[in-house]
């Protein structure tokens, strides 16, 4: 029975993951398609380096700020109502892009593309904590981890074959597209499917959760080290995303590449990422720490970017290499921040503000930073002052990572299921 539903416990439980799998997946084709099309608009000459910086950070400080509010409203709402709303308005951004290509529509529409995917990820938490038990959760998350390389992986596929024969704005219109089709999947999908919401005995015990459900879930946080850990949660969130985002600048810019060559080589990445999970999860198995094992990645990730640092710009195969590894290494701690402690957190029931609340330091800052990138990327170092840039973030990481280990140790023993 457990091998026929690939290690969840009824036929139900699996089409509930496979469905959110789904569903998150295709938030990262209508998000990483700019991405593919930067190398484009650079060429072109149609943005500078600060202006696509600019509608980048955008996003992730609206999808920062959009996922706090989710995950308070994820926590009490109808989270497949939630889901679907975000999917469908994603696409829609994705296809008014092409409709309205210039630079004001474009920095509006990516915004509120960023908001409309910000509703996605904390309601999907939800799902998982009042649908599954304690073990088919960890799983569950680990599972979904592999949304991020899978669809980062799509997304390229799919902007490179539409840049093979048709200009840049079609990249948009595809992949909203297939954004459109998966949100009518979901909303059909998902029918009676699980437990889409928590359940009160009046609107007077609802208001009264929203109340404590907050105060609880600062002191929880403040005890267990969580609200400390929010500097490596912005840093694995600017790791990830933007190292994943300027690759294809950076081949092109620095070897010469064409943006299919460039792309095609991105594409290398998220293959290579999708073990990123798998190897979090092996340690993880030893040290029984979420933090304690994102503090090792962090370490490894130093390695990777001194590599890059010192031959990164000299030679393709090694700065190929180390960018995988980096990458690597951020999906590995990002399943471990941002997913898995989050759900440590289901025992008081505010599984979705707390994965709000971590998602909205990551990609708030993360949009932060990339703003200081672009700035970085324009002056006569460029690459090289960002790579230290990267060095020193990580650094940081691995120091307030160790700080916090045994306060997370404590508040997990405390709030054992």
């Amino acid at each position: 029975m457990t091998q026929k539903h690939f290690g969840y416990k009824s036929k139900n439980h699996f089409f509930t993951f496979l469905l959110c799998w789904t569903a998150y997946a295709s938030t990262y084709v209508c998000r990483l398609n700019f991405s593919a099309a930067m190398p484009e608009l650079q060429a072109n000459s149609v943005f500078s380096e600060t202006r696509i910086a600019a509608v980048s950070s955008v996003f992730f400080i609206c999808y920062g700020i959009g996922q706090f509010v989710s995950g308070l409203i994820g926590d009490r709402a109808d989270t497949r109502k939630l889901v679907f709303s975000g999917l469908l308005i994603s696409a829609l951004c994705n296809i008014g892009i092409f409709c309205a290509h210039t630079y004001v529509p474009l920095l509006l529409l990516w915004a509120a593309n960023g908001i409309a995917q910000s509703m996605v990820w904390t309601p999907i938490l939800k799902i998982a904590s009042l649908n599954f038990d304690a073990p088919t959760r960890e799983k569950f998350g680990i599972d979904m981890s592999t949304t991020v390389p899978i669809g980062t992986l799509l997304s390229y596929a799919v902007s490179l074959l539409t840049l093979l024969f048709l200009p840049w704005q079609y990249v948009f219109l595809t992949c909203g597209l297939f954004e459109l089709f998966v949100s009518v999947i979901w909303i059909f999908g998902t029918r009676g499917r699980f437990r889409p919401k928590a359940e009160y005995s009046s609107a007077d015990a609802q208001k009264t959760d929203i109340k404590n459900g907050l105060g609880n879930t600062f002191k929880a946080a403040l005890s267990g080290g969580v609200l400390l850990m929010l500097i490596p949660i912005v840093i694995q969130g600017t790791l990830k995303d933007s190292v994943t985002q300027w690759v294809p600048a950076f081949f092109t810019g620095t070897f010469g590449s064409d943006t299919s060559f460039s792309l095609l080589l991105t594409m290398l990445l998220p293959i290579v990422n999708v073990t990123g999970a798998y190897f979090a999860k092996a340690i993880h198995k030893k040290l029984h720490s979420e933090i304690g094992t994102s503090m090792i990645f962090f370490g490894i990730s130093i390695v990777f970017l001194l590599i890059l640092k010192l031959v990164g710009t000299k030679s393709i195969v090694f700065s190929l290499i180390s960018m995988a590894g980096v990458t690597n290494c951020m999906f590995a701690v990002n399943v471990m921040l941002i997913t898995m402690v989050p759900l440590q957190f289901s025992k008081l029931g505010n599984v979705s503000t707390v994965g709000g609340l971590l998602n909205a330091v990551a990609y708030i800052g993360c949009g932060v930073l990339n703003l200081l990138a672009g700035r970085l990327l324009e002056t006569q170092n460029g690459w090289n002052s960002l790579f230290w840039l990267w060095i020193v973030l990580a650094t940081i990481a691995v120091t307030v990572s160790a700080v916090c280990i045994p306060m997370w140790k404590r508040f997990c023993k405390k709030n054992a299921e």
